[in-house]
C-alpha cells in the first residue's frame, strides 16, 4: 500500500491493484547498491502522482518519501519531469519483497544519464517507499 498526501489535503491509499493498473515501464540500469544492470518494471512516479490531482501543479514542490522503516528523503518534484524516475515494483522480472528493497523502489535512469550518476541523485533512491507527502 502506498500512501500520497497533496499539499490540498487531499489523500489517496494505492493498492498493488491500483499500481498495476497504471501503464508500466521497463527500465534497466546500474545502481549504486547492487552489481551488474539491473531490470525494473512498474509505474513512473509522474503516472502515480498524477491521480489525485494534474502533475503540473506539482512542480516546484518537494516530496517527503517516506519507507517502512521511517527512514525519509526528500525529492524535489521537478525529478517526475527531468528524469522520470520509476516506482520500480519489479526486479529482474520478480516482484520485490521488503527482504530485496520492496515494495516500491524509487529508481532513476543512471545509465542513460551521466548528470543521474551523482550522490545527489543515489540518496533520493528510497527503497521500501510506502508513504508520499507533497509539500
Amino acid at each position: 500500500m502506498l500512501k500520497i498526501t497533496y499539499s490540498t489535503g487531499k489523500s489517496l491509499a494505492l493498492s498493488d491493484a491500483d499500481l498495476a493498473a497504471l501503464p508500466w515501464h521497463n527500465l534497466r540500469t546500474h545502481t549504486f547498491w547492487t552489481d551488474g544492470v539491473q531490470e525494473f518494471r512498474g509505474p513512473s512516479l509522474r503516472d502515480v502522482m498524477a491521480l489525485g490531482t494534474e502533475a503540473e501543479t506539482l512542480r516546484g514542490k518537494t516530496f517527503r518519501m517516506k519507507a517502512l522503516n521511517e527512514f525519509s528523503v526528500e525529492v524535489p518534484a521537478d525529478d517526475m519531469f527531468d528524469s522520470n524516475p520509476l516506482l520500480a515494483r519489479e526486479m529482474n522480472g520478480r516482484p520485490m519483497q521488503v527482504r530485496d528493497k520492496g515494495p516500491l523502489w524509487l529508481v532513476y535512469p543512471r545509465d542513460d544519464r551521466p548528470d543521474l550518476q551523482n550522490p545527489v541523485y543515489d540518496d533520493r533512491w528510497i527503497w521500501q517507499l510506502n508513504d508520499i507527502k507533497v509539500l
